[in-house]
């Protein structure tokens, strides 16, 4: 492995099967499902080879289910807690905690948008790097949240993470791996698994994989909206799990 490729090291976790539910959207008339079930064992294998940085590996609970309504293919203003057409489709059924529900849908928030993980189950929209979108928004549910590399990226001044990795900046991981001479500190936070965003030439978040012992600096949002975000430690590793996940 080549240096600086990740920021934790090796450790024993207890091995938790969560149970997932499948839901796949399609039209009313049935047609076009937002998935073709087919592909669902191979995305719980791609995010399980990222979740078993911390112990969880997803199983598909029973069979997949289809739902028939072309309202819930594509949703708009999905961080809204009023939004009744979301709500409305992840509350088809509650597993009382028993099991992370997943549905599948064609787009969220015009495209922009991958995931989204509300307290009754997860929406995943059609697109590339779903495995990796399916790890993030599991690990929301477990209480890890966001971090971003810059403050504002419709600002003229973004106003990107400054300097360079510290013990101060990674607290819980210095140490816990060889840091390259010269690494910046927004560099660093594009390796996690819980970056959320892209500007400019940072890598694809695809590549962000890591989850770290601890909590790393970075921009993370303020408030539950996401409208202002602080420059601080942010909860994007193991110390910061709270709970299995589980959709209610």
């Amino acid at each position: 492995m080549e240096p600086s490729t990740t920021i934790c090291t090796g450790a024993v976790f207890p091995a938790v099967n969560v149970p997932v539910t499948v839901w796949i959207v399609r039209q009313t008339n049935g047609s076009n499902p937002a998935r073709d079930a087919a592909e669902i064992p191979n995305l719980l294998a791609g995010a399980n080879m990222i979740l078993w940085q911390s112990g969880l590996t997803l199983i598909q609970n029973g069979p997949y289910h289809l739902l028939n309504n072309t309202n819930w293919l594509n949703h708009i203003d999905v961080t809204n807690p009023a939004n009744t057409n979301l709500t409305a489709m992840l509350n088809t059924t509650n597993s009382m905690g028993n099991a992370v529900e997943l549905y599948f849908v064609n787009m969220l928030e015009g495209g922009m948008a991958a995931g989204v993980r509300w307290p009754e189950g997860i929406a995943i929209a059609s697109g590339e790097d779903t495995a990796h979108t399916l790890a993030h928004e599991v690990l929301h549910d477990c209480g890890l949240e966001d971090i971003y590399t810059i403050e504002n990226p419709d600002s003229s001044d973004t106003n990107p993470i400054p300097g360079p990795v510290s013990e101060g900046r990674i607290p819980s991981d210095w140490g816990g791996g060889y840091y390259l001479p010269g690494l910046t500190q927004r560099s660093l936070v594009t390796r996690l698994i819980m970056r959320s965003g892209r500007f400019g030439p940072e890598p694809p978040l695809s590549q962000g994989v890591c989850l770290p012992r601890g909590t790393v600096c970075g921009w993370r949002d303020q408030d539950t909206n996401g409208n202002v975000r602080v420059l601080g430690q942010a909860g994007v590793g193991r110390s910061s799990v709270r709970r299995s996940p589980g959709s209610y």
